[in-house]
């Protein structure tokens, strides 16, 4: 990791333009193949880095006080990038787009196909855990496609009911994937397979 001059960030925090633009050569390459890792988009990693550097700016008074710039800026971006996937986590238009990111990624690398079939095979796992009335419901809602309606009719169930029983099935799938796996991962996994 290539050391920053305090004479640099001092510079910046009196408004110094260039060295800014200096620390962003720097730095710029670095923060979006590590907030990259994390997201998975390559847009997000664009938006998320143009972020970090923009609250740096905003902040330039305080820099030259940072003791450990490195670590302070990887923290920076570490946390925008946290923030990103807890938003994603809520949101399905975004989880689509990293879907689809993600799918491009594991499309080109076997090392990502097998990744992604570990996770859908750990899915899959703690869908049998669920009971076989629930199972059942699980099944026929995501992987056969029926609505709410056509399973009560075959089941011969109230619609409430099976709506109760997809509620409990899938609260259960992510308290129990959560506890082995990221939950921004599971949460992409849970809609993307089955929704």
């Amino acid at each position: 990791m290539e050391t920053i001059d305090n004479s640099l960030l001092t510079q910046i925090s009196c408004g110094d333009e260039s060295a800014f633009e200096e620390l962003f050569k720097i730095y710029r390459d670095r923060l979006f193949n590590y907030i990259f890792k994390i997201t998975k988009s390559r847009e997000t990693a664009e938006e998320i880095v143009m972020d970090v550097f923009l609250k740096l700016w905003n902040g330039r008074a305080l820099i030259a006080e940072i003791e450990n710039f490195p670590s302070f800026i990887f923290l920076v971006a570490r946390n925008k990038s946290i923030d990103f996937l807890r938003t994603a986590s809520k949101d399905r238009v975004l989880q689509e787009l990293i879907w689809d990111e993600i799918q491009v990624l594991s499309d080109s690398r076997a090392d990502g196909r097998i990744v992604i079939n570990e996770l859908e095979g750990e899915v899959d796992r703690v869908v049998k855990q669920l009971s076989p009335q629930r199972q059942t419901v699980f099944r026929l809602s995501r992987e056969e496609h029926m609505s709410y309606d056509q399973i009560a009719k075959h089941l011969h169930l109230s619609k409430s009911t099976i709506k109760n029983h997809m509620i409990d099935s899938l609260r259960f799938i992510r308290v129990h994937m959560t506890t082995k796996l990221d939950i921004f991962i599971v949460s992409l996994l849970l809609f993307k397979k089955y929704f």
